[in-house]
Parts: structure tokens; C-alpha cells; sequence
């Protein structure tokens, strides 16, 4: 087995026993644990985050968002209209996870850097929240958040980021169809603007 492959069989290994680990995606460093009770409190614990702070959820795609989440055509036109990286929508889960993660309202989030889609497809859906104590300013690099959070070799893919703004969040309930402004909420503007995100819903009316 090369370095490589040694090192990337100790970040899979370490993911499935529920510790968390920091990739790289289109803006920041995040830092991902599975949505399990355990891993959660390791992460949470890890990034002095409270707990009544939701986290997002990271896929390789949208079919691997499916199947955890209601994924209308809808949302998957969205997610094609403007670059999938960009966005950030809160869709219904298909059962009720953990309240970290959002319950019955998980906030997905597709992942398009290669080598984190890589390990997404291999391990699952993993948080999506940044790779820095809560209240501190991320880092673009993953080595150094990982520095940061005391997180040693086996435990981050090496990468810079572009740091760019953050994904706009968007919230789709179960009953939204998103053709009006009234049923797509915008929470948070990001990379994508609320004008943006208007005019495609005026478009789709």
C-alpha cells in the first residue's frame, strides 16, 4: 500500500468510527463527522459549537441526497439553474435524524471538489459546517484549520480554498413547489444573490 492510499484508507477509517476529519470544498475548509449521535458530539465538542446550532450535510450528488432527503424536480432544476457548489437547500428528511443535523429539515449541500466528492461517495453524506472553533475566522487551507483544531495528519485531506463567500440557503418545505417568491425562502445570501434566486422563481411561475 502506498503513503497515498495508507493515508486515505486512515481518513475513511477514521470517518467510520465516527471521528471527524476536514476537506476541502469550493470556498472553505469544512470539518465532516457521519450524522450519528456519537460523531455529532465529537464534532460539536471538537468546534465548542452549541448544540441547538444546526449543521448542514454534504453529498457527492443528488442521488445520494435522495436518500435521505425528498428531493422535488423542483430543487433539482435549481440545482442545475445555477452552479450546485453555490447553493445550500433545506429539504424534508425521509426520517428524522439528529436535531444537529436538522431533524425533520436537513440543509444539503453538493459538494463538486473532486477529492471530497470521492470520499462522499465512499462514506456517505457527511456535516458540512466549517473547519474552525465557533466565533473564530476560518482558514482557506486545510492544514492549517487542522492545526487549528488540533487534528492530526490521517484526519484532513490537504487542500487551499477558494474562500469565497459562503453557499446561499435556501428553504424548501415539504409543500413548496418553488415556482413563487412566497414558497422559496432565502435564509442566508451567499454566492448566489436574493435577486437572483427571485428572477429564477419568477421565471418558473
Amino acid at each position: 500500500m502506498s503513503g497515498d492510499d495508507s493515508h486515505w484508507q486512515a481518513l475513511v477509517d477514521r470517518v467510520n468510527i465516527g471521528l471527524p476529519i476536514i476537506y476541502p470544498t469550493s470556498n472553505l475548509p469544512a470539518l465532516g463527522c457521519i450524522p450519528t449521535s456519537d460523531a455529532l458530539n465529537e464534532l460539536f465538542t471538537l468546534k465548542q459549537r452549541g448544540h441547538d446550532m444546526v449543521v448542514s450535510l454534504a453529498v457527492a450528488d443528488l442521488e445520494q441526497a435522495s436518500e435521505i432527503v425528498a428531493v422535488p424536480i423542483q430543487a433539482r432544476q435549481l440545482f442545475e439553474d445555477f452552479p450546485p457548489s453555490s447553493l445550500t437547500i433545506i429539504l424534508p428528511a425521509l426520517k428524522t435524524l439528529d436535531s444537529r443535523v436538522g431533524g425533520n429539515s436537513i440543509a444539503i449541500r453538493i459538494i463538486t471538489t473532486g477529492i471530497s466528492r470521492k470520499l462522499l461517495t465512499e462514506v456517505g453524506p457527511l456535516t458540512a459546517t466549517s473547519a474552525n472553533i465557533s466565533g473564530v475566522n476560518p482558514v482557506a487551507d486545510c492544514q492549517e484549520a487542522a492545526e487549528a483544531l488540533g487534528i492530526e495528519f490521517d484526519g484532513f485531506i490537504a487542500g487551499t480554498c477558494s474562500n469565497e463567500p459562503p453557499t446561499t440557503l435556501i428553504r424548501c418545505d415539504d409543500y413548496a413547489t418553488l415556482t413563487s417568491g412566497e414558497q422559496l425562502q432565502v435564509l442566508r445570501e451567499g454566492m448566489i444573490s436574493q435577486k437572483e434566486v427571485n428572477s429564477w422563481s419568477m421565471k418558473m411561475i
